[in-house]
């Protein structure tokens, strides 16, 4: 009796594994067959990562926020018509115009009245305004009492010169305490010379500045020397003051400095400048500007997606073309990048615009001569999509360790 029931128990743990093993066969097909199905669906469908933009006009991303359009040699000559339109309103600045574009205050509106004149090195400077702090040297002739009152002894022209006071006030013999701030030198030596024809007959008087105190900018940012540059009698701009100070930094920004005067900020085209591609102003400087050199930071080019190396490209004084930027990065990958399907991404240029998504097929010929024609701006962001297979083989690889685990699972029941 006894071992007829231990029999019983053992038969039915034999079904009861043998039921474990088909089920758990039966799930594991099952859970295979659904992840290969979900293989084949994924390939088709918008949860494959990658950017699915191109010219067609079908995006499955669209959004009111931006547009994407196709490079060709009609956009290409939109594009540079503005640039070039740009550079002339700047090269037409009169001293009072309204302009937009390089020049203009910071943040302002698209018609604002300009103040800033070109240093022109071949123009007549304007006539220096003596201001306070200056040192004056007067000399009448004939008249060594009037001109070297300590007789005999000898000096250098700064400690022998007149300072003018905060107030802008000087004194001399015979004319007494006298406005001279606000003043050119003609002026003060044609009030010097009628006073002093009181008591010398004929004077004979001759003024000059012999140290420059009173007018200065300051120069901040990415110079070798910050600091402070004074202005004299003749002609000096914003890149006499940055020469000055001793040119720029490695890390200085070579397209863009900032003026700051009367609290506002002017954006200065410094590759215009420096490269002479295009026409750009040297504007002149007065008193109590402030010229800021920022640093490179903001003149970067974001190179994304399939290629040998993704990063920030920083854009020079010169011109930097789509392909110039490709090929800093190292160029496309070779296996996994789709080289019809380049796109650029440009913010807006004002608030209420829409972002510009600019499609190139590398693929052509024709689409290789327009990248190098296409130039960059800074901020934009170039991105190269992936090829359908690398999408694939993408999809695979994350879904290969669930499969294997599968079939482990399966050889384990057997």
């Amino acid at each position: 009796m006894i071992h007829i029931w231990c029999l019983r128990p053992l038969s039915v743990a034999r079904q009861d594994k043998n039921q474990v093993r088909e089920k758990a066969m039966t799930i594991s097909k099952s859970v295979l067959g659904g992840l290969l199905s979900s293989v084949v669906l994924l390939s088709g469908c918008a949860l494959v990562p990658g950017l699915r933009v191109s010219a067609s006009g079908d995006h499955p991303d669209a959004s009111p926020g931006y547009r994407v359009i196709e490079v060709t040699p009609e956009v290409l000559a939109s594009l540079r018509s503005r640039t070039a339109s740009s550079s002339r309103a700047a090269e037409a600045l009169p001293q009072s115009a309204v302009a937009a574009g390089p020049g203009m205050p910071k943040g302002g509106s698209d018609a604002v009245e300009v103040d800033l004149v070109p240093a022109s090195a071949t123009g007549t400077p304007a006539e220096y305004l003596i201001g306070p702090g200056d040192v004056l040297q007067i000399v009448v002739w004939d008249h060594l009492e009037l001109t070297n009152p300590f007789g005999a002894v000898t000096r250098d022209p700064v400690s022998a010169g007149q300072l003018v006071g905060a107030d802008g006030k000087i004194f001399f013999p015979y004319v007494g305490v006298f406005q001279a701030g606000g003043q050119t030198i003609r002026q003060v030596r044609e009030r010097i010379t009628k006073d002093l024809a009181v008591v010398v007959k004929n004077p004979q008087v001759d003024v000059r500045v012999v140290a420059y105190r009173s007018s200065r900018v300051q120069v901040t940012g990415e110079v070798k020397n910050p600091g402070v540059v004074t202005l004299d009698d003749t002609t000096k701009g914003l890149l006499e003051a940055l020469n000055e100070r001793g040119g720029l930094n490695p890390g200085a920004s070579r397209r863009t400095t900032l003026l700051i005067r009367s609290g506002k900020s002017y954006e200065v085209d410094l590759a215009g400048l420096l490269s002479g591609n295009v026409p750009a102003i040297n504007p002149l400087l007065k008193a109590g500007d402030i010229v800021h050199v920022p640093d490179a930071n903001n003149d970067q080019v974001f190179v994304l997606g399939e290629l040998a190396r993704q990063g920030a490209v920083t854009m020079g004084q010169q011109e930097l073309t789509l392909t110039e930027a490709l090929t800093k990065s190292g160029g496309l990958d070779r296996v996994t990048a789709n080289d019809s399907g380049v796109l650029v991404f440009r913010r807006p240029k004002k608030l209420g615009e829409s972002a510009s998504i600019y499609a190139v097929d590398l693929s052509r010929p024709e689409g290789l001569l327009l990248a190098g024609e296409f130039t960059m701006e800074p901020r934009d962001v170039v991105y190269v999509k992936a090829t359908a297979f690398s999408q694939y083989n993408l999809v695979i690889g994350q879904l290969l360790p669930t499969i294997t685990a599968v079939y482990q699972v399966d050889a384990l029941t057997q």
